[in-house]
């Protein structure tokens, strides 16, 4: 795992780094968590931009044949409740994550694509959950994280076959949200615009998302909160005068 950030930039991109396609062994899944860890803690980041280094893929997912602790006794549930506090981890970080997929997205590394916020994918590139076709099942979360985005019957088709989901057929069924040539560009181009938004409204909108699932009154009740809370910022102020002044906002994040 490498970790970049432009001199200045709120932008911080994330590259999982493994010459084995991008694919998770006990170093690089440990590697993942500490570089989520330290863009946390990195005061400035706005946006975080997940990538895979190479050509071959994002991310093959786990590498079987790599992780030593899985003889263990007790080794694979270790491993799987590892990489799930990690995901989770990804799917509640305080500002956007976005997956930028300009290779294939495998297995256990289409499952951290999903635990974005948002992914953009490369038209070229492809996704798959391909662990049936090798006797057992992805365990990181897929269709939970899945099935909300395509719905049960397409999450159940790529569970089924392991099949090979292109780019176009992902953005039809809601799996990513942009589809570019140079998805790296592409994602960079959208955090970028991001990043330039009031910043606690950014973290406000992505807790709205979050807890979605909480029932309609308790999500209204949530809006409403939000916005006492958002007109009051000084940023709020300036995003209004900046609109009535016909010139571009200098948000402050507060």
């Amino acid at each position: 795992m490498t970790i970049h950030s432009d001199s200045g930039s709120p932008v911080l991109t994330l590259t999982l780094d493994r010459p084995k396609a991008n694919a998770f062994d006990q170093t690089q899944l440990d590697a993942l968590q500490q570089g989520f860890e330290q863009a946390e803690a990195s005061p400035g980041v706005a946006v975080v931009i997940l990538r895979g280094a190479g050509d071959r893929a994002f991310s093959a997912g786990a590498d079987m044949g790599a992780v030593g602790p899985l003889a263990e006794p007790d080794g694979l549930s270790r491993w799987t409740a590892q990489a799930h506090a990690i995901l989770d981890r990804i799917s509640a970080f305080p500002v956007p994550v976005i997956a930028a997929i300009q290779r294939p997205a495998v297995g256990g590394g289409f499952e951290l694509a999903l635990a974005c916020h948002l992914r953009v994918m490369a038209g070229s590139a492809h996704v798959a959950l391909p662990e049936i076709q090798r006797g057992y099942l992805p365990s990181w979360g897929a269709l939970e994280r899945l099935v909300p985005l395509s719905g049960p019957g397409f999450a159940l088709d790529m569970l089924l076959t392991g099949r090979r989901v292109s780019a176009e057929e992902a953005l039809a069924r809601g799996v990513v949200q942009r589809v570019a040539d140079d998805a790296e560009a592409e994602a960079r181009a959208l955090a970028d615009r991001i990043a330039a938004l009031p910043p606690l409204a950014v973290r406000a909108a992505l807790s709205q998302m979050a807890g979605l699932g909480d029932g309609s009154q308790r999500v209204r009740e949530r809006e409403l909160a939000d916005l006492e809370k958002l007109v009051r910022t000084e940023d709020t102020v300036e995003g209004v005068l900046a609109f009535f002044e016909k010139r571009e906002p200098r948000f402050k994040g507060r």
